[in-house]
C-alpha cells in the first residue's frame, strides 16, 4: 500500500479543501450524526437502526438523511411506512433496510442532504434528523456526533485512503461526542483495553463498547421466523456483500450454527438470479445465510431460490455506556 501513498496525499489535500470551503447550515430540528472514520464494516447501519428504535420508543418522530451509496438513481427518494414497493437499486440497500427495520421513520435518500431536508420539512413534520454516514458531511450542523469503530480493525495501517482505510487522520476523533466500538467480542480483553486507552488518551472520552447479540433467523421478508433446528441439520454457507464479512461469520458461529464455507462479494454488490442459481447448483442441498442488508436486495429473485435463503438479524448489545448513549440523545432533544 505504500505505493499508493502519493494518492493519499492528494486525497488529504482534497479532503481539507472540501472541509474548509464548506459552510455548515442549521436545520430547524436537532441533528444526530452516525458515521465513521474509516471505510466500510464499522457496524454503522445497525447503530442507526438502534438509535431510531430508541427515538420511536420515546415518542420521537425521526427522519434519516442518507445519500444511498452506489444506488443507480440520482433523483431524491422519500421512503416511508417501511417502503416495500420501490426497487432497491433506486433507494440503495442501506436506506431500504433502515426503512423496513423502523417503519415509523422517514428516510430521505439523495446527495444534497441539507436541501432534501428543507424540501420535505413541511410534509413530514419531523422531531429530529439522523444524518447517516455524517462524520465527514460538512454542510449540516450537528448537535451530536456518533462515530463507530470496528474494534477488530479500528484504523487499518494508519494511512489515509487509498493507501489505507482512514477517511481522516485519527486525531479527527476529537470532534466526536460519542465513540462506539463494535465487534468488541472479536478481540481479547487486553486488546480491547489497549484500544480504549488509545482513544481515551487522544479524545479524553471513554468509548462505548458493543457487540452483536439477540440472533434471529427469518425468511427474506425479515419478519417470518425460520426454524433454527432445520438449519442445524443442514449444510450451511454464508453469502454476503458487506464491508466486514468476518463479523457476519462470527455472528453465525455465536448463534450456534456452523458453516461449511463463505461466499463473499464486494460491499453493496447486487445478487441476480443467474448468480444465485449458479451458487445453488454448485452447493446442492444447502441453505445460504445472508445479512439483513443483503436480504433487501433479493425481493425479485425466483421463488425456488428464496426458499434456500435465510436471513440472520442481529442487534447491538451494550457492554458499557448504554446510559451515556441514551442520556446524550435525550439531552440533545431537550436542549433544542
Amino acid at each position: 500500500m505504500k505505493a499508493l501513498y502519493p494518492l493519499s496525499l492528494v486525497y488529504s489535500f482534497l479532503y481539507k479543501l472540501d472541509k474548509n470551503l464548506s459552510k455548515p447550515k442549521r436545520l430547524q430540528k436537532p441533528v444526530i450524526s452516525v458515521g465513521n472514520i474509516t471505510v466500510g464494516g464499522t457496524g454503522k447501519t445497525p447503530i442507526v437502526i438502534e438509535l431510531l428504535k430508541f427515538l420511536v420508543k420515546n415518542k420521537v418522530k425521526p427522519t434519516v438523511l442518507t445519500r444511498g451509496y452506489l444506488r443507480k438513481a440520482k433523483k431524491t427518494v422519500l421512503l416511508k411506512n417501511g417502503t416495500t414497493n420501490l426497487d432497491v437499486t433506486i433507494s440503495g440497500d442501506e436506506p431500504m433496510l433502515i426503512a423496513k427495520s423502523v417503519p415509523e421513520t422517514f428516510v430521505i435518500v439523495g446527495t444534497n442532504r441539507y436541501c432534501n431536508a428543507r424540501k420535505f420539512e413541511n410534509k413530514i413534520n419531523t422531531d429530529v434528523y439522523v444524518l447517516d454516514d455524517g462524520f465527514q458531511h460538512w454542510s449540516i450542523q450537528r448537535d451530536l456526533d456518533i462515530v463507530c469503530i470496528n474494534a477488530f480493525n479500528p484504523f487499518g495501517n494508519g494511512m489515509l485512503l487509498p493507501a489505507g482505510i482512514l477517511r481522516e487522520p485519527i486525531k479527527a476523533l476529537k470532534r466526536a461526542d460519542i465513540i462506539m466500538l463494535t465487534n468488541s467480542d472479536m478481540i481479547s480483553q487486553t486488546q480491547l483495553a489497549s484500544l480504549r486507552n488509545e482513544i481515551l488518551s487522544l479524545t479524553e472520552k471513554d468509548s462505548i463498547v458493543t457487540y452483536y447479540d439477540n440472533f434471529e433467523y427469518t425468511s427474506l421478508d425479515l419478519k417470518t421466523n425460520f426454524d433454527i433446528r432445520v438449519l442445524k441439520e443442514s449444510n450451511l454457507y454464508s453469502l454476503s456483500a458487506i464491508g466486514f464479512a468476518n463479523g457476519f461469520e462470527n455472528c453465525i458461529l455465536k448463534s450456534g450454527l456452523e458453516i461449511k464455507d463463505s461466499i463473499i462479494l464486494k460491499d453493496h454488490s447486487v445478487f441476480d438470479n443467474k448468480f444465485l442459481n449458479d451458487v445453488i447448483k454448485k452447493y446442492k442441498n444447502a441453505y445460504f445465510i445472508v445479512t439483513a442488508k443483503d436480504a433487501v436486495k433479493l425481493d425479485n429473485i425466483d421463488e425456488d431460490i428464496k426458499r434456500k435463503i435465510v436471513v440472520l438479524k442481529v442487534t447491538p448489545k451494550f457492554i458499557t455506556g448504554k446510559e451515556q448513549w441514551e442520556s446524550s440523545i435525550i439531552n440533545v432533544l431537550q436542549s433544542f
